[in-house]
């Protein structure tokens, strides 16, 4: 019944409301759908509908980022699915940590664009360092994208990380990961990377000082 209701929603909304309905997660999906059918009266219904066609609308224009945890299924699909298939501004070995973290059952979160799964993140103390795993699931050609990405996992950090703020640190092996990390405040802290190649045996580590005043 729930899949009914998604189409029967879908079917119901202009063209690219629809799309970025459909490419909500389940989760997302379902709930507007609880919401507008929830009531048997069909003016209400629409009402509801056309309510939600605006508000798809705005975030077309105005995209709205997310960070929140995924659950451990959704991580193992993604293994299954994609393998190495990453966005070239993904940190180093995104796929393996993304598998080690599967395997020990540690926190995976994922960053939501109006309502669709666009990027994971794993976050671990590393000595000093909150190191920052960024797998970019997007191999689209929007060039903004990654940037809004890794803002949302910044603002998540300082919102509602309550522990001592520690340095944001990646690993990049591209000379083009670097420079982007470098435009988004990093500063590179260790040699590597140096060489201006696309070369992925060396990787350098940079970091972000972040603070909440």
């Amino acid at each position: 019944m729930t899949k009914q209701m998604i189409a029967d929603l879908a079917n119901g909304l202009p063209p690219l409301a629809a799309q970025l309905y459909l490419d909500m997660i389940p989760e997302y999906q379902e709930g507007y759908a609880s919401y507008v059918y929830q009531t048997p009266k069909e003016d209400t219904q629409k009402r509801r509908i056309k309510q939600l066609s605006k508000n798809f609308g705005r975030l077309r224009d105005t995209p709205f980022f997310y960070v929140m945890p995924m659950v451990r299924e959704i991580a193992e699909q993604l293994l299954a699915d994609r393998g190495e298939t990453y966005h070239p501004l993904s940190t180093v070995a995104a796929n393996q940590v993304l598998a080690a973290a599967v395997n020990n059952h540690k926190t995976i979160f994922q960053v939501l664009r109006n309502g669709a799964r666009v990027a994971f993140v794993i976050l671990q103390k590393k000595g000093e360092f909150l190191e920052m795993t960024l797998g970019i699931l997007s191999q689209g050609k929007e060039a903004e994208l990654p940037a809004a990405i890794v803002g949302a996992v910044q603002k998540y950090i300082l919102a509602d990380m309550q522990e001592k703020l520690l340095p944001l640190s990646v690993l990049v092996s591209r000379e083009s990961s670097k420079l982007f990390y470098q435009e988004q405040g990093f500063v590179l802290l260790a040699k590597g990377c140096e060489s201006g190649n696309e070369s992925h045996s060396v990787a350098c580590q940079l970091v972000k000082y972040l603070s909440k005043s």
